[in-house]
């Protein structure tokens, strides 16, 4: 490898100051160069001796400024304090949190850059005021601002104009006010820290006390702040080493090299450490494309696991660089094995981890428990559910299910009871919370039981991540607790919604031992270190450099004007950055991901396309072969298992199993579904009903009719006569059965349980159909109720290539009367259904969109009571809700179209015909050379339960 810069500094410090590298002060840009200095110092001192003191230029402002460095948090709420004594109406604090934030990053930048405060947020009405000698403005700031202003206020005054304006004259009385409000405390924001000493120096109040040498070396882009405080240690002969390549800096056009150019005149270097000309050397340097990031990750195990082990023991070899911070856990999980581990430094969003999912989990579950009318604490399924089902939760009991799931489902909990719960965490976690400061209280306790029964796991990776995730969160909570017994008047929702936004914004800042092994690290990591082999990730244009600069309340325009950070600086800062990292690498693989899903471009780094422009070479797009194929319809063909589940529908096939008309409906759309749901047994996943779908609509009505209908009929001798339907329409009994009903079914009879919601509304609507059917029942009274809701069943002779086999059929029937002399077998549909069809024959037609499937069941009853009314007149009907409300109601079936649809009033006329349609159905069912196939009318497939399993899931 060639030469690291910093080793290049240690042997000049060495060889130039011998045996007093105690006498030495060093600044550099990060604490990490730091470390690699200093060991590059103790390899190459003759003997044992002092080290020399290094800072980073934060740690020297620190040590020379008179003010401590405040907490952020503290800055937030502090800023608060002086936003609310100059607000007529203040926004609360987690409404406020966000915009603090930004407030406090633009003063802090205000402070580096030595602005004018008042200058800056004045609303210029005049622009000749800011021509006058006295602002000590040059032209080219003038006409930003001139800019700036002259587009502001043309066209009309909007509400938004207004606002900026509002908060515009109000940003110089906050930035005035917080920075007394910290100084009377004895502390500063660090931009506070920084302008202290560089205004000290301003007017020569700061004593130059060190009385050896001093070395600043490796920093790029310098605020005012710096530029002064360097100039100052200049004036004490201070030494200045930088680290560049000539190919940048002396190249006027590129943007890696702008700042070293500016900073090479203004503090020159006293030796030139070496030739700074790598850039031109010979390097391997490959591209790779890749769809996803997580194929991103397994790229990089490809290219590491073929290194030898040994050579990545040394922390100078190889360093892995992420561009975009969220890929860090995809990669850390896809690592291969290494002899000293892997050495993580930087930091990571804690929103991407699982302790904000758990802690979302739990916020959740605060918010939406209540108390019941009993005083029982009592918590929302999908919040218990989202609990149980964690990563935490489940890695503190090894078995795969909670017991409570599995009864939660079964018994349709909405909501679970605290007297269910009986694990230690558990009933730490299900309880009811009252004040903000109960909560900090409980997550931590919470998090610290967590955090002793995870360092049990054996896992040692995860166990060090977990831990370092819930460290952090609970310093978080710790500084919240402080807070909020200075600050009384925080409620609970505001304290849920301030505590939230905090913790999306709170990052991880992972430390690993730098000296040893393979690195993993951040772009902003990389300053001043260099490594053999460098694999960088994401090398997207939107991410690095990265598309925006963060959320500011000063303009583009007016941080031009006052030589504020914008948009091009930072893509300098960047440029020199990725150059500086490939300056002394010999290997360097390059990784961008190609995907244009969502926001994303899918475009590969300006950078990428100045390295093929600049060296050439191709990308590299590792092969995957990838071929269109046709999705190939699936066929289930008869086999002992399933002829013997088949078997199970014939009369001496030893089960009471029979084939009911929804089976056969089945059948006829999909054999393929028939077979997955009554021969495989897969039925639809159980789950939770909040509210009542539309087959408990259905079976709730039914069964309600019956109650009511059986009832009038055992006190009359089983006729319903006008007279006792109207008295029970009159009465509160419809409502007072449908109520018990709906309880039995949805609430699985716990009668403490209360319709909430939705569940009302639905309630009402049953009520009404129920209502409307007894209404239209009392029309055509007095009628005799043969039966309501039982099960018929009739067997069928089938004859199957040489093999005679007799199936049993059946079905519940919701009602079977008789109206006068004629017999009605009647099927209520509370859904969509018509009563018409064109035919026989299309009833058993699988290709037709709309086929009646309603009108195939109600035949299909007629033929099951016809054994026991031998000789009787039957009307196969259907009651269609919607079709109630006409005035003309006929419950009758129509066979037909248009002028030729007649009235099916004795279902013996189509008994043969539409017996002998019925039996082939039956008959390829059951014959071994017909496979169970997917149908071909793919318009069923739209709310099939099996669409997943079929590959068609995209069906409009």
């Amino acid at each position: 490898m060639m030469q690291p810069f910093l080793e290049s500094l240690a042997i000049h410090l060495v060889r130039s100051e011998g045996e007093r590298l105690e006498r030495t002060q060093i600044l550099l840009p990060n604490r990490r160069a730091g470390l690699f200095l200093q060991q590059h110092l103790a390899r190459h001192s003759p003997r044992v001796q002092w080290s020399p003191r290094i800072y980073t230029i934060s740690e020297y402002i620190e040590e020379l400024s008179s003010l401590k460095l405040s907490d952020q948090v503290d800055n937030v709420f502090r800023l608060y304090d002086v936003y609310q004594q100059i607000m007529e109406q203040p926004q609360s604090i987690d409404e406020f949190y966000f915009w603090g934030e930004i407030m406090l990053k633009d003063f802090d930048e205000l402070d580096k850059y030595l602005v004018d405060a008042d200058m800056l947020f004045s609303n210029i009405l005049d622009i000749k005021e800011i021509e006058e000698p006295l602002a000590g403005l040059d032209q080219e700031q003038i006409q930003f601002i001139r800019q700036f202003w002259t587009g502001f206020y043309e066209g009309d005054q909007t509400p938004e104009k207004e606002q900026f304006l509002d908060i515009w004259k109000r940003l110089p009385i906050l930035y005035r006010r917080i920075r007394e409000a910290l100084e009377s405390k004895g502390e500063g924001y660090q931009g506070m820290l920084f302008r202290e000493i560089a205004e000290r120096i301003e007017e020569d109040k700061l004593e130059y006390t060190w009385g050896g040498r001093t070395v600043v070396a490796g920093f790029n882009a310098l605020n005012g702040c710096e530029k002064r405080i360097f100039s100052w240690l200049q004036q004490h002969e201070a030494e200045f080493y930088w680290d560049y390549d000539h190919q940048y800096t002396e190249d006027d056009s590129m943007e890696a090299g702008r700042f070293i150019r500016a900073n090479l005149k203004l503090f020159p270097q006293q030796v030139a450490l070496e030739s700074f000309r790598d850039l031109e050397k010979e390097k391997q340097i490959r591209i790779f494309e890749l769809p996803s990031d997580v194929l991103q990750a397994k790229t990089v195990h490809r290219i590491l696991e073929k290194k030898d082990k040994n050579s990545m023991r040394l922390c100078t070899d190889t360093a892995v660089v992420l561009c975009d911070e969220e890929l860090l856990m995809p990669v850390i999980m896809s690592m291969p094995d290494t002899p000293e581990g892997i050495n993580v430094t930087m930091g990571y969003p804690m929103k991407n981890t699982p302790v904000f999912s758990f802690v979302d989990s739990l916020l959740r579950l605060q918010h939406n428990c209540r108390r019941s009318k009993r005083g029982v604490e009592q918590f929302y399924h999908k919040d218990v559910t989202s609990i149980l089902l964690h990563p935490y939760m489940r890695r503190m009991d090894l078995s795969e299910d909670h017991p409570l799931i599995d009864e939660i489902i079964r018994s349709n909990l909405i909501l679970v009871d605290r007297s269910q719960f009986t694990e230690e965490l558990e009933l730490k976690i299900f309880r009811q919370l009252e004040g903000p400061g109960d909560l900090i209280h409980y997550l931590k306790e919470i998090f610290q039981q967590l955090l002793e029964q995870l360092a049990q796991q054996t896992d040692k990776l995860q166990q060090e991540l977990d831990r370092e995730f819930i460290f952090q969160l609970l310093i978080l909570l710790n500084k919240l607790e402080m807070l909020i017994e200075s600050n009384l008047q925080i409620t609970r929702a505001i304290m849920e919604r301030l505590f939230r936004k905090m913790l999306s914004g709170l990052r991880i800042p992972f430390e690993g031992e730098p000296l040893s092994g393979l690195q993993l690290m951040g772009i902003l990591e990389t300053r001043l270190l260099d490594f053999t082999h460098v694999v960088l990730l994401s090398m997207n244009e939107e991410i690095m450099p990265a598309s925006h600069t963060g959320q500011s309340y000063i303009p583009y325009a007016m941080r031009l004007a006052f030589r504020m950070p914008a948009r091009e600086e930072m893509d300098a800062i960047y440029a020199y950055y990725f150059n500086r990292l490939l300056q002394r690498a010999e290997k360097i693989d390059l990784i961008y991901n190609s995907n244009s899903e969502g926001v994303r471009t899918g475009e590969m780094s300006r950078y990428l396309y100045q390295i093929l422009y600049n060296r050439g070479g191709e990308v590299i797009r590792p092969g995957m072969e990838v071929k269109a194929t046709e999705n190939e319809s699936i066929v289930v063909p008869h086999s002992p298992v399933i002829d013997r589940k088949l078997k199970n529908y014939l009369l001496n096939g030893g089960s009471e199993k029979y084939l009911s008309p929804s089976a056969i409906n089945t059948f006829i759309d999909c054999s393929l579904k028939f077979y997955l749901r009554y021969l495989a047994g897969i039925g639809e996943p159980e789950e939770v009903q909040e509210e009542i779908d539309a087959a408990g609509f259905g079976t709730v009505v039914h069964e309600a009719i019956k109650v009511l209908y059986n009832e009038i009929a055992v006190n009359n001798q089983g006729i319903l006569t006008d007279v006792a339907l109207k008295g029970v329409l009159k009465s509160d009994k419809p409502e007072k059965v449908l109520r018990d009903v709906f309880t039995e079914h949805h609430f699985k009879g716990r009668k403490r349980d209360s319709l909430e919601g939705r569940n009302i509304i639905i309630f009402r609507v049953m009520l009404r159909y129920l209502q409307k059917i007894m209404m239209t029942d009392a029309a055509i009274a007095p009628f005799h109720l043969v039966s309501a809701e039982r099960s018929y069943k009739r067997d069928m002779k089938i004859t199957v290539g040489n093999h005679r086999m007799e199936i049993h059929l059946g079905g519940k029937i919701d009602r079977v009367d008789r109206v006068g002399d004629l017999l009605r077998v009647i099927d209520y549909k509370t859904g969509e259904a018509k009563q018409g069809f064109p035919h026989l024959e299309a009833l058993f037609d699988p290709t037709l969109r709309s086929r009646n499937s309603a009108a195939l069941q109600t035949l299909f009853y007629a033929w099951l009571v016809e054994p026991e009314h031998q000789g009787e007149q039957i009307l196969p009907g259907l009651y269609v809700m919607k079709a109630l409300y006409s005035e003309d109601f006929d419950p009758a079936l129509t066979m037909g179209r248009n002028s030729d649809r007649k009235r099916i009033d004795n279902f013996a006329e189509l008994k043969e015909h539409y017996l002998s349609l019925l039996t082939q159905v039956v008959i390829r069912m059951f014959d071994p050379g017909i496979p169970f196939v997917q149908t071909e009318n793919e318009a069923k497939c739209r709310f099939c339960d099996f669409a997943g399993i079929c590959n068609r899931t995209a069906i409009d």
